[in-house]
């Protein structure tokens, strides 16, 4: 595993919410004072040596026993037995295992996009090439069959130090294996680039799940976020 769960908890948090956290030795943390302020009060996440809390720093003692309280229920996944109010439930995920895919063969399927395929982009998602090609999406990976592009892979968040993968596949081009090819290739090419490839699912996406396996992620946390 690159890096330890605390730090890559930390990476992930900051990437999905665009907070500033401090270095996580301790169980309890506040935002720090010059993050931007996310929608949620509390973010609670369980790793192999203990469960995280973070909090934003004006969270009063009672709002946050009361919070506490629900820790327990709102991480209690797999399975996802019923949604909870105000909660999000997710996995992150590591690069780990090697993938269902050799990365070699993953290359002759997908492939880096640039704007010179901007009629592809606009026909995969029209008006979507603008954001595609900013340099925070980079790298973009497209699968390109027949003249159209089919599955996009790219950097739903980026930070200086990871990446978080952003994955998008027309439904007709689905469980084709297109999906876990650009997967693979993004993250080849963001492991080339010096940073960390961070994979994230709603803990109710099993499809997408499914894929992270594939391409040979396994989870490190089990985060759980309560609305304020």
């Amino acid at each position: 595993m690159v890096g330890t769960e605390r730090t890559l908890l930390r990476l992930h948090i900051e990437a999905v919410w665009g907070v500033r956290l401090p270095v996580l030795v301790r169980n309890d943390v506040e935002l720090l004072q010059e993050s931007v302020r996310p929608t949620w009060k509390l973010c609670a996440a369980d790793i192999a040596d203990g469960r995280i809390h973070i909090w934003q720093p004006d969270v009063s003692a009672v709002e946050g026993k009361l919070l506490r309280q629900r820790v327990d229920d709102a991480l209690a996944f797999p399975p996802v037995v019923a949604p909870l109010a105000g909660v999000r439930r997710e996995f992150a995920l590591t690069l780990v295992a090697t993938p269902r895919l050799d990365v070699d063969m993953a290359h002759t399927i997908a492939r880096p996009l640039t704007s010179q395929d901007q009629s592809l982009i606009e026909a995969f998602h029209p008006d979507a090439f603008g954001d595609y090609l900013h340099p925070e999406r980079q790298p973009l990976i497209g699968v390109v069959i027949s003249g159209r592009l089919l599955s996009v892979a790219h950097s739903s968040r980026r930070t200086h130090e990871a990446c978080e993968l952003g994955i998008d596949t027309i439904p007709e081009a689905r469980r084709k294996g297109y999906a876990l090819a650009a997967t693979i290739v993004w993250a080849h090419t963001v492991l080339r680039a010096g940073l960390i490839p961070i994979y994230s699912a709603l803990a109710e996406n099993t499809a997408s799940l499914c894929l992270a396996a594939a391409a040979g992620y396994r989870p490190f946390a089990r985060v759980a976020t309560f609305e304020g």
